[in-house]
């Protein structure tokens, strides 16, 4: 994934995935130590926090499932947006984010807000959705054809 550099003091970049159906589709942000993995079985859809070598999980968090109102489907862009001064990363498609990442803070959160994580595991959030987590992540969305563009 070749990511587009977003204008702003944010230090955004847009990492674009075309969703072609089940699949899985991974970020390595290099020099970080993280990675992001978008897996989707065609059950279910989870977004791994993981190493930058993707060899280590750090935490999951479940996007969409069978009965989720907001599934991507064929054809649909999504980004893995990525904020290398936080060291956060999002998954954001359909005009907003999924789940948001703080890799610095060790918390993640996401819209279904599942599955709880694991109390001894690298996650000190709960996954329930948190307006909060978006600083830092903020954009001005110009088009949905174009990736996301900064004002």
């Amino acid at each position: 994934m070749d990511g587009t550099s977003l204008d702003n003091a944010q230090n955004l970049t847009a990492y674009p995935i075309t969703y072609i159906g089940p699949e899985t589709y991974a970020k390595a942000f290099p020099g970080s130590g993280f990675g992001v993995v978008m897996d989707d079985d065609g059950e279910t859809c989870y977004l791994f926090a993981t190493s930058e070598d993707f060899t280590e999980m750090l935490d999951g968090m479940l996007i969409f499932d069978p009965v989720s109102t907001d599934p991507l489907l064929k054809g649909e862009k999504a980004y893995v947006i990525w904020n290398a001064v936080e060291q956060k990363a999002g998954l954001y498609y359909h005009g907003e984010y999924q789940a948001i990442i703080d890799f610095a803070n060790t918390a993640a959160c996401c819209r279904i807000g599942l599955p709880e994580p694991d109390p001894a595991g690298w996650c000190k959030s709960s996954h329930r959705w948190d307006k909060k987590m978006l600083s830092g992540m903020t954009f001005v969305r110009l088009s949905t054809e174009q990736p996301p563009e900064a004002n």
